[in-house]
């Protein structure tokens, strides 16, 4: 199998700027520290792969989660040969130390609660279906969902000055937070949590479905 150590995968980046790397690693685990450029992946390969629409002529540069086998073996099914995996013992802190750390900036209902009535260039965008978003969602929440967000065209749109806040679930945040970094646009934060776990903060408004119909 071939694989790759942090050093050697820099210089290959120094190289080849869009360099694909895809990381299956937890959302939490991706969210606190990875590879700058990556794209998060988790276990949703097969739907992200769709939404990426990937090239199997691709090569393939993989973080795997626990078993780098498996995750040679589920690219390989979907038709990727190209594949090196990189070294699964890193950290943070080493990623820091070699210039590769970047990270996803995640905050609670509350802290949410708490931002929103002092930023003037707050925009949240939610990535959840069409249908969800019309049952209820944020107040002035404007809803791109995920397959339309997959689109470099959409994140082209996002205004330099905006400050971006992305809800759905944690998955799919963190999927759409790393396409976002990979375009080079750091101004972001990822809500966690529900809409009812929001609510609860009675500062932030949920529209409703009923409250759209009258």
């Amino acid at each position: 199998m071939d694989s790759i150590q942090l050093e050697d995968l820099k210089k290959a980046l120094l190289l080849h700027k869009d360099t694909l790397i895809l990381d299956f690693r937890p959302h939490d685990l991706f969210d606190q520290g990875f590879i700058s450029s990556s794209i998060f992946i988790g276990d949703q390969i097969s739907r992200y792969h769709r939404l990426l629409k990937l090239n199997s002529e691709n090569t393939i540069y993989a973080v795997p989660h626990e078993d780098a086998v498996e995750t040679k073996m589920t690219l390989n099914k979907l038709g990727f040969e190209n594949i090196t995996i990189i070294e699964q013992d890193f950290d943070v802190e080493k990623l820091s130390d070699i210039g590769l750390l970047d990270l996803i900036i995640t905050i609670e209902p509350d802290e949410l609660a708490m931002d929103l009535p002092f930023d003037e260039k707050a925009k949240i965008i939610d990535l959840r279906s069409e249908s969800s978003f019309q049952a209820s969602h944020i107040k002035d929440a404007e809803n791109i969902t995920l397959e339309e967000f997959a689109d470099i065209g959409t994140i082209a749109e996002i205004e330099e000055h905006e400050n971006i806040y992305l809800f759905s679930n944690e998955n799919d945040t963190s999927f759409a937070g790393s396409l976002i970094k990979r375009q080079g646009l750091h101004n972001f934060r990822k809500i966690k949590g529900s809409l009812q776990e929001i609510a609860e903060t009675n500062k932030v408004k949920i529209i409703k479905e009923k409250s759209i119909k009258d």
